[in-house]
């Protein structure tokens, strides 16, 4: 005679558990590759960048690197998932946050070779790679961890070239570029009418709370750009579309050979007539002038 078990809802549940039916836990760990160039080559100490700005410059970079964080990923179905990153030199796993870092010798270009950093590695939970069809992430440190001393700080925030003062945190951005004809200044800088550099500095500006004192500090313009892509984004064997940062598009209307306030190049001031255009193109206001569109400098590469 044939025995019926009859199993509970419960015991059914745990079984399927068992066996790798349900998804509850599915953790999908993730490669993101980033790339900087410039038009077409590639950022690198030494390398010859062409076509900058305006005037059409050739030049070499001198820093190269940036932060982000708060990374998300679209999916098939239009849920926004939220990922975690692991914990290594140039993340941090406890607010989201890492370092990507393009400039492959010390002392701005000039010295040893040094350690470089390409990619992040996330991981969302409950989604499979399959049903991911976009990225969204912020460029910059957020608010609670970048006012703090550099000097004793942990990776990745102990970078001191990427160190502002107290007040301003961190730069979110350097990305500092060498022209062939160098920049003409319409005022003396240290007695000077040239610099050698044209700066990118972005940051927040306008803080005010001394954290030395266990203040909050607020800024009134937190310049940190979202930045979301989806065109022809895909994950294959577990790694994501590339994602490049083109710093001839991020200087296109500008012209590194002149600049009319100081300091060099632009370092997020509100008032910088020569960051107007740059904020622009990552997207973002600045100071009383709206941005025109979407950014323009990252995309996806496959």
């Amino acid at each position: 005679m044939q025995k019926i078990y009859a199993f509970s809802p419960l015991v059914c549940a745990l079984m399927l558990a068992a066996c790798g039916g349900g998804d509850d836990n599915q953790v999908t760990n993730l490669t993101i590759p980033f790339q900087a160039k410039s038009g077409a080559t590639e950022i690198a100490c030494g390398k010859q960048l062409t076509n900058l700005g305006l005037s059409a410059d050739k030049g070499t970079i001198a820093d190269f690197a940036f932060y982000i964080h708060d990374i998300k990923f679209k999916t098939t179905s239009g849920k926004i998932v939220s990922a975690s990153l692991e914990k290594n030199d140039f993340q941090d796993s406890e607010y989201g946050v890492a370092l990507l870092d393009f400039q492959d010798k010390t002392d701005s270009c000039n010295g040893a070779a040094k350690p470089t950093n390409k990619v992040v590695y996330a991981s969302v939970n409950n989604v499979s790679s399959a049903d991911i069809v976009g990225i969204e992430f912020k460029v910059g440190v957020p608010a609670a961890v970048n006012h703090h001393n550099a000097s004793i700080a942990i990776a990745p925030y102990n970078r001191s070239g990427m160190a502002w003062s107290w007040q301003s945190g961190h730069k979110f951005m350097r990305l500092d570029v060498n022209p062939s004809n160098k920049v003409q200044l319409d005022y003396a800088l240290g007695g000077a009418n040239v610099s050698n550099s044209y700066y990118f500095h972005l940051g927040s500006t306008n803080c005010t709370g001394d954290p030395t004192t266990g203040a909050v500090v607020s800024c009134a313009a937190p310049n940190r750009p979202t930045i979301t892509l989806s065109t022809d984004f895909k994950v294959t064997n577990l790694t994501t579309s590339k994602i490049v940062l083109d710093y001839a598009k991020l200087m296109a209307s500008n012209n590194l050979n002149t600049d009319a306030v100081m300091p060099p190049g632009c370092m997020s001031g509100g008032t910088d007539i020569e960051c107007m255009n740059i904020f622009d193109n990552l997207g973002m206001n600045h100071g009383a002038h709206t941005a025109t569109g979407l950014q323009k400098v990252f995309s996806v590469a496959n």
